[in-house]
């Protein structure tokens, strides 16, 4: 994984200190000594911040998940491609040497004909 930047640590610390500062405002005192009535409300009001907390860097791990598995196999079907692309090329150069020992092939035949051709032309030449 990559190192997060400057900007997403910034507000995870902020939301941690808000989160912090919300757990901690229902223990504070009223003026009057007594608890603050509105304390559970506030603790419910926390929890689901943290559960919604929880919920959205919990989609964030799983989208970083998948895109570095879409990466790894991205670079899976590279590596086979690149095997695909040696094998093809491989394939290639052998068909060219074939074709290039056929055509060595048939220029020394030719040579061989146009030896017997001339041959032939000198014995025809002789009988005339």
């Amino acid at each position: 994984m990559k190192p997060r930047t400057v900007k997403e640590t910034a507000i995870l610390c902020t939301a941690g200190v808000l989160a912090l500062a919300l757990l901690l405002i229902p223990f504070e005192l009223s003026p009057n000594g007594a608890r603050n009535p509105n304390g559970k409300s506030l603790i419910w009001l926390v929890v689901a911040g943290v559960i919604a907390l929880g919920m959205v860097l919990g989609s964030r791990y799983l989208i970083t998940r998948k895109r570095a598995q879409l990466e790894l196999t991205g670079g899976e079907q590279y590596r086979r491609l690149a095997d695909e692309y040696r094998r093809l090329a491989d394939l290639a150069i052998t068909a060219q040497e074939h074709t290039d020992l056929k055509l060595t092939d048939l220029s020394v035949q030719l040579d061989d004909l146009r030896e017997k051709l001339e041959q032939m032309q000198r014995i025809l030449k002789e009988v005339e």
